[in-house]
This record gives C-alpha cells, structure tokens and sequence, in this order.
C-alpha cells in the first residue's frame, strides 16, 4: 500500500527472490513489461456470482478505455469457473475455521464469531473427503486460469464489487450478502496465489474506487507497469479534507 505505483513497485523488488528464512519462497526471475509492448486485456467490469456497485463498473470501464487508448488490445472476457472459484476459496477457508473457531473466539469479539459462525451456516464445512477433492480442483482450476492468462495476459476487475462498508457492517450476521458481494472480485486471486495491482480511478457513492489488475504468476512486474500506465492518465488523487 503506497501512494503510488512506483513506491510498491519498490518494496516489492526489495523483497521478492528466495530467502532461507522462507521456505515457500522461490528463486523466480521476475521480467518486466519492455516498452512499447501493447498487450491483450481481458476486462470483467461486473463479476458473475453477485451485485457490482454500477459506479465500479464504469471505473473499470474508463480504465479499460484508458488501456484501448494506449495501444491495448482490450475485449470482454470472464476466466474459467470464476463463480465456482469465489466457492472453492469459501470451502478451503472454513476448513481452516471450523477447526481453529474455539481459539479464534478468544480474541475476536463475540460479533466477529457470530460471522464466523454464520459463514459455516451459509457454506458446507469440508470434511477430510471433501477438502482432498477441493484441494485437487483447485489445481485444476488454476491450469484454467493459466490458459486464459496465456491468451490474455492482464486480466482487469473491480477491486471490491461494493463502495467500502459502514464500520462494523461485516459484525453483523444478516450481512453475509453484502460482505460476500463486496468482496467477490478479490477472492480468486487469493485462492490461485496470483498477482494483482490495485489502482485508483475514481469514487463510487463518495468513496474511493481501485481497479484491479490481475495477472498469471511470476507477472508482478507487469501488472504494475499496466498500472502505472493508468495511473499516469488517471492521476493520483489526494486528499483535500483528511480525516482522523
């Protein structure tokens, strides 16, 4: 998180590359966008699976505009399975919750583990069956994925589907639609462990609005040169009446 694309694009050359104190980390090489380069730009300006707040579309929409401008090949595509991927991530999740609910109670408030709770109500929990046959659609699921980013190489969203909620709105039980809509477009890159750049185009209902950009993995470095590229047309907003 950094005013702009540039700061981020900083921290994560500093910190990208194999560590030893990282197991899961990996010697990768990460390559550049070289200039000039005009890509194929897939834009999902309204993701299936929920609402999308009509304000975020057209933010989309002008940043996906702003790309076609600059030489970008930009059409309307969907990735593969992306309703069944905001499922598989809720699956996984409770996995993990269902068994760790009784810690996690000791230092949420009772409201977050009635959340909690309320999601294992909305969502199936995995058994030990369900959780290896998840786990291996998972991996099939990101091969999918990883076709559509061979055809297309950025992948534009929403970064939320909703404008931000009110304090507390996702303490709430009945809120789970909400929460669940507002949410939507970020979960399946948390589900596949791809990148993603997120950049500000405007305000939907008075609040700030990011667009996403997505990208197979190891193309960090691209989805932030396709953002500084919007960021450079767009602008950076700043602040008039911070506050505290």
């Amino acid at each position: 998180m950094a005013r702009r694309v540039a700061d981020v694009r900083a921290g994560l050359l500093a910190i990208a590359g194999w560590s030893a104190r990282d197991p899961r980390s990996v010697p990768a090489t990460l390559t550049d966008l070289a200039p000039g380069t005009r890509l194929k730009v897939a834009v999902m300006a309204d993701p299936p699976g929920g609402a999308t707040h009509p304000e975020i579309v057209a933010a989309v929409r002008r940043a996906a505009d702003v790309l076609a401008d600059l030489g970008h090949d930009v059409v309307e595509a969907t990735p593969p399975s992306y309703e069944r991927a905001i499922e598989l991530w809720a699956a996984l999740l409770l996995g993990d919750i269902s068994v760790q609910l009784p810690l996690l109670s000791t230092v949420i408030s009772e409201e977050g583990t009635g959340v909690l709770t309320s999601l294992q109500d909305r969502y199936p929990v995995p058994t030990l069956e369900s959780s290896i046959s998840e786990n291996a659609e998972r991996f099939a699921l990101a091969r999918a994925w990883s076709a559509f980013f061979d055809e297309h190489p950025i992948l534009l969203s929403p970064t939320w589907g909703m404008p931000p909620f009110e304090h507390d709105a996702d303490a709430v039980d009945d809120n789970a639609e909400l929460i669940s809509d507002t949410l939507r477009p970020v979960l399946p890159g948390n589900l596949l462990g791809i990148p993603a750049a997120i950049v500000p185009v405007g305000q939907a209902a008075g609040t700030p609005v990011g667009v996403q950009v997505y990208g197979e993995r190891f193309t960090d470095l691209w989805c932030l040169a396709i953002a500084e590229q919007i960021e450079a047309v767009v602008g950076v907003p700043t602040p008039i009446d911070p506050v505290v």
